[in-house]
């Protein structure tokens, strides 16, 4: 059982090799997500820019970010981690506007996310029919201790 109570690293993991998905309709991959621990996945992206009128306009929803998103990762406890002290597994300095999101990922609608603003991490979203951002990296949430 994966819980993030004692905490957790933002781990790129580039040395893992992505697993072979079997066809998603067959009794094999069904009987191997039920047995699968939820995995979390994060990205973090850099404000760029606001778009401007005469960019083409993209139609659509999203759905805005969760206060909760499983096996103890909530927008609270994430916060208390992100800003008491450095999360990520590789040298990263957060700059102004940065935005970081955790979602499930086997449900990538349910996330949490957060902008770096006035030196330090608050709950906060992009909206991305408003907003250009650049993704600067990404990886996987792991329990401390398991990586």
């Amino acid at each position: 059982m994966c819980d993030f109570d004692k905490g957790f690293i933002l781990c790129i993991c580039k040395d893992k090799e992505k697993p072979i998905v079997h066809n998603k309709n067959s009794r094999r991959y069904k009987q191997e997500q039920a047995t699968t621990p939820k995995v979390y996945r994060w990205y973090l992206s850099t404000f760029k820019r606001y778009k401007s009128d005469d960019e083409p306009l993209m139609e659509g929803l999203y759905e805005l970010p969760a206060a909760d998103i499983g096996k103890g990762l909530t927008d609270d406890w994430v916060l208390l981690n992100l800003n008491d002290r450095n999360c990520f597994d590789v040298d990263y300095t957060p700059q102004e506007g940065d935005n970081l999101v955790i979602q499930d990922a086997h449900k990538e609608w349910i996330y949490l996310s957060f902008i770096f603003q006035n030196g330090g991490w608050a709950r906060g979203h992009y909206n991305p029919f408003d907003i250009i951002q650049t993704l600067s990296m990404n990886g996987e949430v792991k329990q401390i201790g398991s990586y």
